[in-house]
């Protein structure tokens, strides 16, 4: 297995594998399957801050992963929030810990102080797995979010990147003392 960039010629290995969780789980609270050409577009319009990666495996997409704008206000530019998508037949396989990995070590040259986690309670592996990469547990909102016939509780975790100076990427939007 191999992480490379992701591509346009992605997108319809990316969807197939998010539809999966949109129909089947509460990985994503998306409840409608995003198209091939939405993901397209998706990708197109991502910006060198909020990469996507994919993990290859014999030449075969089995995972996928990215930064995404957490909100934006300006005052947040340096906080993201991570996905993790893996295709059923590859997961806990370490595919989604690598993805997170790769992406987790690509943030301070991104220019990222914080990576937030919003899991779903029920996703036990997941909150396992950022637990093992070192997030942090930084609460729960409960019954935010109905899917299937039911309220769901989404835990939010936050990583704060190691080597982050606040001298080079400043605090107050560059403005100092």
């Amino acid at each position: 297995m191999h992480i490379r960039p992701a591509t346009i010629a992605d997108a319809a290995a990316i969807a197939a594998i998010y539809n999966v969780a949109v129909q089947t789980t509460t990985a994503s609270f998306d409840v409608e399957p995003k198209s091939v050409d939405d993901r397209m577009q998706w990708l197109e319009h991502r910006d060198q801050r909020h990469p996507v990666i994919v993990a290859v495996d014999d030449d075969i997409v089995v995972g996928w992963g990215a930064f995404s704008r957490y909100s934006e206000r300006p005052a947040y530019a340096a906080t993201v929030e991570i996905s993790i998508y893996v295709d059923a037949d590859h997961q806990r396989l370490g595919v989604g810990r690598a993805l997170s990995r790769a992406l987790l070590d690509m943030a301070e040259s991104l220019g990222i102080h914080t990576v937030l986690a919003r899991i779903c309670t029920e996703n036990t592996a997941s909150i396992a797995m950022v637990r093992e990469l070192g997030f942090s547990d930084a609460g729960t909102m409960h019954e935010v979010g109905r899917k299937f016939d039911r309220w769901l509780d989404v835990a939010t975790w936050e990583y704060l990147v190691p080597g982050y100076a606040e001298s080079r990427h400043g605090t107050d939007g560059g403005h100092s003392g």
